[in-house]
């Protein structure tokens, strides 16, 4: 049995749909989860209910909510998946944040670190899921992506491409043990970039406007982001400014034994999620 975090969300989702073991989902409200033979009720916050959430289940897949910016939360849950004897932990980080100070990935990571249970790291670099979910709105309404980014580059992911390399991870976790895999698509691209993709396959012209961090903060905050998510965000977009999030890398190429999805052929795919209504 495999315990899904984020189980409603964009990546947890993409774990379960490409599990080839079954899940107990993670759900405050214990509510069914699509594809998932269980639900558990479970809280990161409330380390009272750990116990009984992963009783049975000999894989954990952990990622970190929004709100959790310190490490204690995560050595709690590490204490109570050693103690219901789960074998091997996913940690679905973000790339860069083994090197980074600011990241509060790295809480998360050291507390799977220092567990001692089996583990292994995955390093998304940006989510292509992110342009709909987060930019989608000014793109449908704009035609525009306002992010603090310059002339970064990232090397844009599919979240349905990290689904597949936890379902391969968990196929030989022994050969996994210990190792951290940064996560890549296959083209390292600016915004611009993204911009020019996403004309293509929308048939109208998509701007990137340059907006400085302070102003990009305040402008999450405006539109109903809470400060603590607004303030990652623009962390993580000064990775991408400062050329940190370029580099594109095999790890994923040699999970998946594929190449890693475009992001034309993702807007493709998802292009209904830009179009005016």
């Amino acid at each position: 049995m495999l315990f899904v975090m984020g189980a409603t969300g964009r990546m947890g989702g993409a774990v379960i749909r490409h599990a080839e073991r079954p899940v107990r989902a993670a759900s405050r409200s214990g509510r069914p989860v699509a594809g998932a033979a269980q639900t558990a009720r479970f809280d990161l916050d409330d380390a009272g209910g750990f116990s009984a959430a992963l009783s049975g289940c000999d894989a954990l897949f952990v990622m970190r909510p929004p709100p959790a910016t310190t490490r204690a939360p995560f050595d709690r849950l590490m204490a109570a998946a050693r103690a219901a004897g789960v074998g091997h932990v996913i940690c679905a980080s973000v790339y860069g944040a083994d090197r980074s100070r600011v990241l509060p990935h790295r809480h998360m990571e050291a507390a799977v670190r220092d567990s001692g249970l089996a583990h292994s790291f995955l390093r998304p670099a940006d989510f292509m899921q992110n342009l709909a979910d987060i930019h989608g709105p000014a793109i449908r309404d704009t035609d525009e992506i306002a992010v603090p980014t310059g002339a970064g580059r990232s090397a844009f992911v599919d979240v349905d491409d990290i689904g597949a390399a936890a379902a391969a991870i968990l196929r030989d976790p022994g050969a996994h043990d210990g190792r951290g895999y940064a996560l890549t698509g296959p083209a390292a691209l600016s915004f611009g970039d993204v911009a020019a993709i996403l004309s293509d396959v929308l048939g109208r012209p998509i701007r990137h406007r340059r907006v400085s961090l302070p102003g990009f903060v305040a402008g999450q905050v405006r539109s109903g982001r809470a400060m603590p998510m607004a303030l990652v965000m623009g962390a993580l977009y000064t990775v991408q400014r400062m050329g940190r999030a370029a580099p594109v890398l095999p790890d994923l190429a040699r999970l998946l034994g594929r190449p890693p999805t475009d992001l034309a052929s993702y807007a493709r795919r998802e292009r209904s999620a830009f179009l005016r209504g």
